[in-house]
């Protein structure tokens, strides 16, 4: 039987976010403060909860109009409108609608940024120098494998003992989707995480963290943030410096050096090559400046 109210929809629709498409908790998050949103906004409009009667192409559309009547960035106005079609899915597609009534919801036109990253002088200036002590090490090894293997921050801080394969060089991650890849490691990252597990006072069996606090607890995805940012703080001028401008240097390193895109995007785990298209832009860019002050005609 049809779930008839919109909370009990948005619950189940939460949960086969989280159980069956595998979304991390940062995303499912984001879905239900949009859906919520919406609860809110009709339960005003209207003071129904029959979904229904509340769901429906009109309401739909001016929810989204009331985010752009008060000056909402375009990137937030597409991801309710985002969350809204993918729920409105869910509900056709388990019978609760008959027809999507967010499927004529116009999606706002996005200029992709360009990804901030360091140079590769840069990312040398960070490796500079011999750590010692467990702190020191644990977050050198943490930059290191961030810039060597292009992983995300959830991804990162995930990570048990053994996900990381010595032998292979390679660690073992679960992306988005719960998707797993196997991503190539440094010799440095490999030998930083030996020498900050054999000096550590916490847990060393297989099952436990890779990174730890001073408690000896997983280390968190805002204390990873911190350590990256006063890496990146230490060479470089960036106002973003956060975990993804790694990955993004990653990218982008890999490409200049002659990398094929498609092994890129495999490295990233991407689903879509145009979603790794956007570092070929960054290359463009790199190899314009290398032209202009190599070549003898370029500034004629």
């Amino acid at each position: 039987m049809p779930l008839k109210t919109i909370e009990d929809t948005i619950q189940a629709f939460i949960d086969y976010l989280r159980k069956q498409r595998g979304y991390s908790e940062h995303t499912v998050a984001a879905y239900r403060r949009d859906l919520a949103q919406f609860v809110d906004f009709v339960s005003t409009e209207t003071g129904k909860t029959a979904l229904k009667e509340v769901l429906t192409k009109a309401m739909l559309r001016a929810f989204i109009y009331s985010f752009r009547e008060h000056g909402f960035k375009a990137r937030t106005v597409a991801r309710k409108v985002a969350t809204m079609k993918s729920f409105s899915r869910y509900c056709v597609k388990n019978g609760i609608l008959k027809v999507n009534p967010a499927k004529a919801l116009s999606t706002p036109r996005l200029d992709k940024p360009l990804p901030s990253f360091i140079t590769r002088k840069q990312a040398d200036l960070i490796a500079e120098g011999t750590p010692s002590g467990e702190t020191a090490l644990r977050n050198r090894a943490v930059v290191e494998l961030l810039y060597g293997s292009g992983i995300r921050l959830a991804e990162i801080y995930a990570l048990n003992i053994e996900t990381i394969d010595r032998k292979n060089r390679t660690v073992r991650v679960v992306g988005k989707g719960r998707k797993e890849r196997v991503v190539p490691v440094t010799p440095d990252a490999i030998s930083l995480i030996d020498r900050y597990i054999r000096c550590r006072s916490s847990a060393r069996e297989i099952g436990s963290p890779l990174f730890v606090n001073k408690d000896g607890r997983r280390l968190s995805r805002r204390q990873i943030e911190r350590i990256v940012g006063r890496e990146l703080a230490a060479v470089s001028q960036l106002k973003q410096k956060s975990p993804h401008v790694l990955r993004h240097s990653f990218a982008t390193h890999l490409l200049d050096a002659g990398a094929d895109i498609r092994a890129v995007k495999e490295l990233l785990g991407h689903s879509s090559l145009s979603t790794t298209q956007v570092y070929t832009h960054v290359s463009k860019e790199h190899l314009r400046e290398v032209y202009n002050q190599a070549h003898p005609r370029a500034g004629q």
